[in-house]
């Protein structure tokens, strides 16, 4: 029965060890007062879908781990982008500062387009489809960037990078 109680508490004190709380003696009289955690997420009992404090960070859309998604204009075969294809973006992905679209083409595959702030640098490549030696350009025409790789066309909002 000893041994029953003993591992009870030890549970009971491992419990605890999740809690952190502050002592105020300011009156002299000590009261403890729960302690405001410093991680969000699933490790500390948050979720990753619920909008944050402002300027505490960059919300996912519920379901994604994407900060944003959005329709945007794109082209395939070397045609105007006048076609409608479904992307998301992740903030910070990577350094600071540096951001992944993707966007799912209309076969089902996506593209992954890099970005510096707002400026596109890069996409991903691969021998299987071709892709590997394909040029990437892009141009600017005020708050949106249209970016050229190989035979596709995609236009980027600015927004859709800075969140605004």
């Amino acid at each position: 029965m000893r041994n029953f109680i003993l591992a009870g508490l030890a549970i009971a004190g491992l419990a605890a060890c999740g809690t952190q709380t502050e002592t105020d003696v300011s009156d002299g009289a000590a009261t403890a007062t729960p302690a405001i955690a410093s991680a969000q997420g699933p490790e500390a009992g948050g979720t990753d879908d619920v909008e944050p404090a402002y300027g505490q960070g960059d919300a996912l859309v519920s379901g994604t781990d994407y900060n944003a998604t959005t329709i945007l204009k794109c082209g395939f075969d070397n045609k105007p982008p006048t076609q409608d294809c479904n992307a998301g973006i992740k903030r910070n992905w990577g350094k600071e500062g540096e951001h992944l679209v993707e966007v799912e083409k209309p076969d089902g595959r996506k593209r992954a387009i890099f970005f510096k702030g707002t400026d596109p640098y890069g996409a991903d490549s691969a021998q299987a489809d071709g892709s590997a030696g394909w040029d990437f350009k892009s141009t600017r025409k005020d708050d949106q960037v249209t970016v050229r790789f190989g035979p596709e066309t995609y236009v980027i909002v600015d927004a859709m990078i800075t969140g605004g």
